[in-house]
């Protein structure tokens, strides 16, 4: 039913079920990496990928050929982060954080000879401890690894559930369940050559001002969403999401299903994308542009007096990621790339940080005979609201040096530094240090 709404909701005619040419989808630049479901686009999920080259345990003495075979691509990976304050923050910590994710994608074609409908289903198991809350004291968590629901330390979580609907050669893509707005809407694939929570997957002030604008782990909520690539070079987004907030917050292990729980109104998010040169014949360097909004109907609380609420939130962002120089020829991923980020909450008596701004760049292949090597650095700016007593903003600035090892083994070392933590005077700046390995299974 939910699919049957968005689908009459966007004026789609009843044969269009039907798809006779090969299905597309999105260029290497937007999925660099399908067979790890950390961070994962939503439109990347369920694209095929080398379970030789980049998986660990590789092809499960057959098993997974099989299961190709019906359809099914099951993805898993683990990704951990050490890190430690040796100086400043609110007292000297050194934390590990770790979360295991799996997704299992059913592409119903191959079964059930539904074309273009499939199923999706992920969860995670979360360890570990935050660094940012249990020693340094600052908003943007250094650590995007942890993800434990209510500062936890074991937590298993069940993640995305959701039915999607693909149409006109994968054009237009729908989708309907349990979905986190936060893998399709506000990222950015350089985006994860990063550790700070602030910088991956999205815009540290979006969840920030809105929990509901949440990403996988630990929150999902329910959700229609509609992907429609009008071209190769353009495309628009729109989504519709409940608004619980324990929900989104990964509460009751992510099982939460309740639809209110105090809450009111519809999350609405609404994303046009402008794709420089990420179709296949394209020779040109690629590049990302995108500018969306969102705005929730929930009640918030008043900033400037706390015990009374205020209707609605909204917020606009515009992010790019364009590559500046490409070392080899059409194709190669080897080069530097550039990005930028803002995001603009106006209404400051309930956005706890009106303006946030980042930018950075990323090189891949800046070494000799070291070509999948990224090297990243970082910088975000998040100011607090006028009405937050004692407060201004904080800054972080990230570097770190991805060592790819193999396609399904890589070793970030990190170096953050954090100014003002959580806009205080009264925390003294932190220097962070640590290191991410990321295994894919």
């Amino acid at each position: 039913m939910i699919l049957l709404s968005l689908s009459l909701s966007v004026g789609i005619p009843a044969g269009a079920y039907g798809q006779t040419s090969p299905p597309s989808k999105p260029s290497t630049v937007r999925c660099p990496s399908p067979a790890d479901p950390r961070n994962l686009h939503f439109e990347c999920t369920g694209q095929s990928f080398d379970m030789i080259e980049e998986t660990l345990t590789k092809d499960w003495a057959g098993l997974r050929t099989d299961l190709r075979e019906l359809g099914i691509k099951p993805t898993a990976s683990y990704t951990s982060e050490l890190m430690g304050n040796p100086g400043g923050g609110q007292s000297r910590g050194f934390t590990y954080a770790g979360t295991v994710q799996v997704s299992i994608f059913w592409d119903f074609a191959k079964l059930l000879h539904l074309a273009g409908l499939s199923f999706n289903i992920g969860g995670a198991w979360s360890t570990g401890k935050n660094l940012s809350a249990d020693h340094i004291g600052n908003n943007f968590w250094v650590q995007s690894a942890y993800t434990a629901p209510d500062n936890g330390s074991n937590n298993l979580t069940l993640g995305q559930i959701y039915l999607q609907q693909q149409l006109f050669d994968n054009s237009l893509i729908l989708a309907g369940g349990r979905l986190a707005p936060g893998t399709t809407f506000a990222t950015m694939p350089v985006l994860n050559n990063y550790i700070n929570q602030g910088i991956n997957p999205i815009p540290g002030s979006l969840w920030t001002n809105d929990d509901t604008f949440t990403s996988y782990p630990p929150g999902v909520e329910w959700g229609t969403q509609a992907i429609y690539n009008l071209s190769p070079a353009f495309q628009v987004a729109a989504g519709v999401f409940n608004t619980n907030q324990s929900s989104a917050l990964g509460g009751k292990g992510g099982v939460n299903f309740a639809l209110q729980q105090g809450n009111r109104g519809v999350l609405s998010v609404v994303q046009v994308s402008y794709f420089l040169n990420h179709a296949p014949d394209d020779k040109g360097v690629p590049g990302q542009y995108s500018f969306g909004g969102f705005y929730n109907g929930n009640r918030f609380t008043n900033l400037n007096n706390p015990n009374s609420t205020k209707s609605g939130l909204y917020s606009i962002y515009g992010m790019f990621q364009q590559m500046i120089y490409r070392d080899g020829g059409a194709g190669s991923q080897k080069g530097l790339t550039i990005w930028g980020e803002t995001a603009i909450a106006p209404r400051s008596i309930v956005s706890f940080m009106p303006y946030f701004i980042g930018g950075g760049l990323s090189y891949q292949g800046a070494l000799p005979r070291r070509d999948n090597d990224i090297t990243s650095v970082g910088v975000i700016y998040g100011s607090f609201s006028r009405y937050i007593p004692r407060t201004t903003a904080e800054t972080v600035i990230e570097a770190n040096y991805q060592v790819n090892l193999t396609n399904w083994l890589s070793i970030m070392p990190d170096i953050q530094y954090v100014l003002r933590p959580n806009g205080s005077s009264a925390i003294k700046n932190a220097l962070v240090l640590g290191a991410q390995v990321q295994i894919v299974f």
